[in-house]
C-alpha cells in the first residue's frame, strides 16, 4: 500500500508541474520531450536490470500493453488539453470519477467484494456529491468551467480507467511493472511527436531555444512522473484496480489542496465536508488492509 500512497503523492506534485509549465511554453513540445526522457529512464532500468524481458513476451501480452499504453496516452493528452485552460480542482474532482469506473466495471465483471464497501461507497459517492454542489456556490468556478474543459476531463476518466484495468490484467500475468511504464511513455512520445508536425505554434528555428529553456523543468517532471507511474503500478500488482484506484484519492485531494495554495481556487465549506467524507471511504474500505 506505501507504493499507491507514494504514487498519489507523485501525481499531485505532477499536476502541479504541469499547471505551472503549460502556461509558458508550447504544449506538445513539452509533452513530447518529457516522454522521451521519461522512456529513456525506463530503457536504462530495463537495459541494466531487466535485460531478458523481451524474451519472454507473447503475442498476446504484447498486443494487451499496446491498447493500455494507448489508454493511457490518450488519457494523458486529453488531460493535458483540459487542464491548460481548467484549474487543479477541476482535475482533481474529475480524478475522482475514475474509482466510480474501476469499482463499477469490476462490481459488474469480476465480481470482488471488499469488506465496508457499501457504506464506503456511500460515504465517497456523498463527498463527490458535496463537491459537484459546491461548485455552484464558488464565484468564478462556472464561467471557466466550460462545456469543452467537461467532455475532455470526462473522456480523460474513462481512458485512465480503461488504461488501469487493462495494467491490472497484465501484471497479473507477471509482468514486470517497468515494462508497462516505458512501453506507456514510449506510445504517448510517438503520438505526440505526430501531433506536434501538424499542431505545434511554434516555427522550425523556435523549437532548439525553447527546449533549452525548458529542458530543466521537463527533465525534473521526466523523473516526478516516473516514479507516479512505477509506484502504482507496482501497488497494482499487489492489489486491485479498486483498491489501487481508491487509494489514489489522494492524487485529487492534495491536487485541489495545491489548486488553492498556489492558484487561489476557492472552496468552501462543502469542499472540506466533500474531502472528509471522501476520506472517510477511503479508510473504511481498506480497514481490512491496514495494519493491526
Amino acid at each position: 500500500m506505501i507504493y499507491l500512497i507514494l504514487s498519489g503523492f507523485f501525481y499531485a506534485f505532477n499536476n502541479l508541474l504541469w499547471k505551472r509549465i503549460l502556461s509558458k511554453f508550447d504544449l506538445w513540445l513539452i509533452i513530447g520531450l518529457r516522454c522521451l526522457l521519461t522512456s529513456c529512464i525506463g530503457l536504462s532500468i530495463i537495459f541494466f536490470f531487466y535485460p531478458n524481458i523481451f524474451l519472454n513476451l507473447t503475442y498476446s501480452v504484447s498486443i494487451s500493453i499496446l491498447m493500455a499504453s494507448i489508454f493511457g496516452a490518450s488519457g494523458l493528452i486529453t488531460m493535458i488539453l483540459a487542464l491548460k485552460d481548467g484549474s487543479l480542482t477541476q482535475l482533481g474532482v474529475f480524478n475522482l470519477l475514475i474509482v466510480f469506473l474501476v469499482s463499477s466495471y469490476l462490481f459488474f465483471f469480476e465480481n470482488i467484494f471488499l469488506q465496508n464497501y457499501t457504506i464506503a461507497s456511500i460515504f465517497i459517492i456523498s463527498g463527490f456529491i458535496c463537491y459537484i454542489l459546491q461548485l455552484k456556490k464558488i464565484k468564478g468556478v462556472k464561467k471557466n468551467f466550460s462545456y469543452r474543459n467537461f467532455i475532455l476531463f470526462t473522456l480523460m476518466s474513462f481512458f485512465f480507467a480503461a488504461s488501469l484495468l487493462l495494467h491490472w490484467y497484465i501484471l497479473k500475468q507477471e509482468v514486470p511493472a517497468i515494462l508497462s511504464v516505458t512501453f506507456q511513455e514510449i506510445v504517448v512520445f510517438f503520438i505526440v511527436l505526430i501531433i506536434f508536425k501538424f499542431q505545434t505554434s511554434l516555427a522550425s528555428h523556435q523549437i532548439y531555444p525553447q527546449t533549452q529553456k525548458i529542458l530543466k523543468p521537463v527533465a525534473f517532471m521526466a523523473v516526478v512522473i516516473f516514479l507516479a507511474i512505477w509506484t502504482s503500478f507496482l501497488g497494482l500488482q499487489y492489489t486491485n484496480p479498486l483498491i489501487s484506484s481508491l487509494i489514489s484519492l489522494i492524487t485529487p485531494i492534495l491536487t485541489i489542496v495545491f489548486g488553492v495554495f498556489f492558484y487561489k481556487d476557492q472552496w468552501n465549506y462543502l469542499t472540506l465536508l466533500s474531502l472528509f467524507l471522501i476520506s472517510a471511504g477511503v479508510y473504511l474500505i481498506n480497514l481490512k488492509y491496514l495494519p493491526q
